[in-house]
């Protein structure tokens, strides 16, 4: 079990698994790159660089999305004998509410696929974005025929 501080930040129980510990410590870096770039100076090459670290972890959460998929799915299935899943309600059979679970999955699948695809759009179009020095020939929309550099 995890403990949570006033600040909202999970405590490191070393009896999670290696999953739990990892998805934490994840989750916890992407927290730490947001107040850093919130601080940071806008850089064309920085866009670049965290939209493919973005698209990157897009891709690991949607594979993860799958793997839990399979999993929930034949959960009912996998216990050890004399144990049996239950729903907390009592009112919904197990078995239904893990079935909704896995059409959640399966619906945030796609939503992370789809987020990717974005993603992958927007690494594209800040890859064409560079810096240089404006020189007498620049207009509004940048640079008349000189070459960019990032």
């Amino acid at each position: 079990m995890s403990t949570t501080t006033p600040r909202g930040e999970r405590g490191n129980d070393d009896a999670r698994s290696e999953a739990l510990r990892r998805a934490d410590a994840g989750v916890a870096a992407w927290r730490g790159v947001v107040h850093a770039q919130q601080a940071a100076p806008p850089d064309p090459g920085e866009f670049y660089e965290l939209a493919g670290f973005i698209v990157e972890t897009l891709r690991v959460l949607e594979a993860l999305v799958g793997v839990l998929a399979r999993q929930v799915a034949g959960y009912a299935d996998s216990l050890p004998g004399g144990r049996v899943v239950y729903d907390d309600s009592r009112r919904v059979s197990p078995r239904t509410r893990l079935e909704m679970a896995v059409s959640d999955l399966q619906f945030l699948s796609r939503s992370t696929s789809l987020a990717g695809a974005d993603a992958t759009l927007f690494w594209s179009s800040i890859g064409h974005i560079g810096v240089e020095h404006a020189g007498p020939q620049s207009g509004p929309d940048g640079p008349a025929d000189s070459e960019v550099t990032r």
